[in-house]
């Protein structure tokens, strides 16, 4: 049994690289466009004025939230020194399905630290309330809902809120959204109220992901520094495209080990999170190994890992219509070798499906979120085109994880859905 404190780490501050610690950089190069267009929305508080309403969009992983938290603060920091009254107010929309439940959660967020969520009223009683605390804090007061489409199609909040007109209050809100395909579903007039500014964060491709994993692994690992290009260093290159003509050297990753986390990220949607999951998961194979280097076969490693846990949790803990989903693309995966599977072609089979096993079928809408639901899980991965002018999008999945993976996590004999769990284990 090892003993605690007689082991060596490579590790300075591992929770730099954990994606679940809350760290939070003070720089984001790869979104100085989006950085810019945000600080043009926040920029009327600064003059007295009312902040722009702002809808951020784009796929998960992207440094929307992270630009967001980085631009309030910038103001927040601002304003404390100058004596402007701002206020930011974060609220964190997932699981909130309906406008009752975002209400509730304004309602506590404003009241600030130690408050309860209001319980037994109704959704025009809660508004009130919230309405009730804006006045009270007065100034100006910026709202950040993120992930705002969980709330779905009852977008009651999302209407009242931007039309709310207080005296001596100036009211912004920003939503955030993984989801496109809400933010072209919202009603007309909600989209253009709330969308004053609309900021989109296109996925990162694989230079900018490196260049995203330099900055945590300079952080977070020990003997790992940026260093002018020009500098002679015994310590292998790790990263060649740091800020200002530097390089990033290591004595304990090695030089393909970057590069490969990113790549891997960048193909499965640019999701920067992923990235620093799995350059975080690689160290920490090596750091318990007590191995002196991370290698290109630890981030293999690394990625099986992830994969094959998010599966087994994820598909254990799915509802039936989630399962259905899965089974759907894993379906046509397997049939036609199809790479991206259009939702219409998902839905049909949905259809057949829960006709077939006695299971009460989705609305086309509620099928959808399903679908997204997964991508968010990144167990599928989703894509989304333009049909050209004034006429929507078209949204298409492919599976998130490996095709035997996703077989071997089928529905088994005990679930009433075996059955056409096995029809695809037959043709696979």
């Amino acid at each position: 049994m090892r003993e605690f404190g007689e082991e060596q780490t490579i590790f300075d501050d591992m929770d730099v690289l954990n994606p679940n610690k809350g760290y939070r950089p003070r720089e984001l190069p790869e979104r100085e466009m989006e950085l810019d267009e945000l600080h043009s929305a926040l920029r009327p508080a600064t003059l007295g004025s009312t902040p722009l309403n702002v809808f951020v969009y784009g796929p998960t992983g992207q440094g929307k939230t992270a630009a967001i938290n980085l631009k309030t603060h910038q103001l927040q920091s601002f304003a404390d020194d100058k004596g402007i009254d701002v206020t930011v107010v974060n609220v964190k929309c997932k699981g909130l399905d309906k406008s009752y439940h975002l209400l509730t959660h304004l309602v506590k967020e404003l009241r600030g630290p130690g408050a309860e969520l209001p319980k037994g009223h109704q959704k025009k009683a809660l508004f009130e309330m919230v309405t009730t605390e804006i006045r009270r804090i007065g100034g100006t007061i910026i709202l950040v809902l993120d992930e705002i489409d969980a709330i779905g199609d009852d977008d009651y909040v999302l209407y009242e809120l931007p039309r709310l007109e207080l005296e001596d209050v100036r009211l912004s809100i920003i939503g955030i959204t993984n989801d496109l395909q809400f933010r072209e579903n919202l009603n007309a007039d909600v989209r253009s109220s709330l969308g004053e500014d609309e900021i989109e964060f296109s996925p990162y491709d694989a230079n900018q992901l490196r260049a995203i994993l330099a900055r945590r692994a300079a952080k977070g690992l020990t003997d790992t520094d940026f260093v002018d290009e020009a500098a002679e260093d015994s310590r292998p290159t790790v990263a060649t495209n740091g800020i200002d003509g530097t390089v990033l050297v290591s004595g304990v990753l090695e030089s393909d080990v970057i590069p490969l986390a990113a790549a891997y990220a960048a193909a499965d949607s640019g999701d920067a999170r992923q990235a620093i999951k799995l350059l975080f998961r690689a160290c920490r194979l090596a750091d318990d190994a007590g191995e002196q280097f991370v290698t290109e076969q630890h981030v293999r490693d690394a990625r099986d890992y992830i994969e094959r846990r998010a599966v087994e949790r994820g598909i254990d803990s799915l509802p039936t219509h989630a399962k259905i989903a899965l089974m759907a693309v894993t379906y046509y995966t397997v049939r036609d070798d199809a790479k991206w599977i259009e939702t219409n072609k998902l839905y049909d089979y949905h259809k057949q499906i829960c006709s077939r096993y006695g299971v009460e079928s989705l609305s086309d809408r509620r099928y959808r979120e399903k679908l997204n639901n997964l991508s968010h899980s990144n167990i599928l991965k989703k894509k989304t085109t333009g049909r050209g002018q004034g006429k929507g999008v078209t949204n298409r999945y492919s599976l998130a994880v490996g095709i035997e993976t996703a077989i071997e996590n089928l529905p088994n004999s005990d679930d009433r859905l075996a059955g056409g769990a096995d029809v695809i284990r037959d043709m696979a």
